[in-house]
């Protein structure tokens, strides 16, 4: 298994009051300190600052004006926000292209309106009335610039966006990064990493950028590090203990998101990097949480071991030699939903009138043959019990290299826990 505790960076948001983001972010000078007026620090070396999610949205109309210079008055170490673009090619500071209900003219799209059009554009404020403009790229920077204080941006898309187009929003968005001096101080942030990264990587080769997926798999994983990524991120429910520790075993540091429960979080913490950024919409109550001590950021982890009745993913199968098998085990032996920090399923394997030579192999669908376990194929009829990891569409791979009838049961689970 590729489990390590590489010190690696994870953006996580729970859907929580306080929520914890741990951020790939540029590391600007440390702003949260300790008692000891030393930056705050955990055991294993990282430390530890406060991250304002899309500006500290509940505490400030998000991705406002008000919200950066809220933020930097603050002194977060950090801002998590979004840009967009308008028609006449205007940088515009919104999470959504399409405006949303808060807004006045709702429904509209940013990128179908010209900078004056956007500019009547009024939000609700916390109170709910519309009042609040929608903030310019040009507001950020000067709220931001000449601070010590890190910057996340997401490089927005919309629907039907062509490739073109949004390799275009991200030269832009990296043009003017660098225009304003601020590419030292930003993350970049993408969920159209796959067509956007290479033209990040050509103006920008040694900034941060976070890969964020919805449709995960190994080999979006190792697409992500071939393409230049620093970190890489799928949805919590889909992060198993092997699928985070593959992405460290590339060199890049992990980034689940979707957090939905506490032991989700502190799993974003153990697995946590050299810049953990604890903080969400609530900024000023994690920061709370943090210097008091209630917020864990040294947990420590066990392993559940849940048993099933026997379920029969291969049943009396002839294997030839070293063709493999993918039988699928998510949502059908293990519900789908046990698969966020699933550590591993259980198998017991029969091996039938076994031949005494070569060997079984077992391992996680999309990954390497050398990351599986292998064993001795027995002589005689013999059931062997293995611990396996799932892989890409919740499947395992089997196979043998020599001829041997099996059969694949998965009779339990293992979740890593706090």
């Amino acid at each position: 298994m590729f489990v390590t505790h590489r010190l690696a960076s994870w953006t996580v948001g729970l859907g929580l009051a306080a929520s914890l983001l741990c951020g790939p972010t540029t590391p600007a000078a440390a702003l949260t300190l300790g008692p000891d007026g030393q930056p705050l620090t955990n055991l294993a070396g990282a430390t530890v600052g406060v991250q304002a999610h899309r500006g500290g949205a509940g505490q400030w109309p998000e991705n406002s004006r008000e919200a950066y210079l809220g933020s930097v008055a603050a002194g977060y170490d950090s801002i998590e926000t979004d840009i967009q673009f308008t028609s006449d090619g205007v940088a515009v500071m919104n999470h959504n292209d399409t405006l949303p209900s808060r807004c006045t003219s709702s429904g509209s799209a940013i990128h179908a309106m010209t900078l004056a059009q956007v500019a009547k554009v009024r939000c609700a404020d916390l109170s709910g009335n519309k009042v609040v403009p929608v903030a310019t790229f040009a507001d950020l920077v000067a709220a931001v610039k000449g601070h010590d204080i890190g910057v996340t941006l997401d490089i927005k898309s919309y629907s039907g966006q062509s490739d073109s187009g949004k390799r275009s929003y991200a030269a832009r968005t990296v043009q003017l990064l660098i225009a304003n001096g601020m590419l030292a101080q930003t993350t970049i942030l993408s969920f159209d990493w796959s067509v956007t990264l290479p033209t990040i990587r050509a103006l920008a080769p040694t900034t941060p950028v976070l890969a964020l997926d919805k449709t995960p798999s190994l080999a979006r994983v190792r697409l992500a590090d071939q393409l230049g990524a620093t970190s890489y991120g799928a949805t919590m429910a889909k992060t198993s203990v092997f699928f985070a520790g593959y992405i460290t075993s590339l060199g890049m540091d992990g980034s689940p998101y979707g957090i939905t429960a506490e032991n989700q979080r502190l799993f974003s913490i153990y697995f946590g990097g050299p810049h953990l950024m604890v903080g969400g919409d609530y900024p000023e109550q994690a920061r709370d949480d943090l210097l008091a001590g209630r917020t864990n950021i040294n947990p420590v982890p066990h392993y559940d071991q849940t048993t099933r009745s026997a379920y029969t993913v291969r049943s009396a199968y002839t294997f030839q030699p070293n063709v493999r098998k993918y039988p699928t085990v998510m949502g059908t032996a293990i519900p789908t939903s046990k698969l966020a920090m699933l550590d591993s399923v259980t198998l017991a394997v029969t091996v039938t009138n076994g031949p005494g030579k070569g060997f079984l192999n077992v391992g996680a669908s999309g990954s390497t043959i050398a990351s599986g376990t292998q064993v001795p194929l027995p002589k005689g009829t013999k059931t062997l019990t293995l611990k396996v990891p799932v892989g890409d569409e919740g499947r395992i791979r089997v196979f043998t290299t020599v001829t041997a009838r099996l059969t694949v049961k998965v009779v339990g689970y293992t979740h890593i826990d706090f």
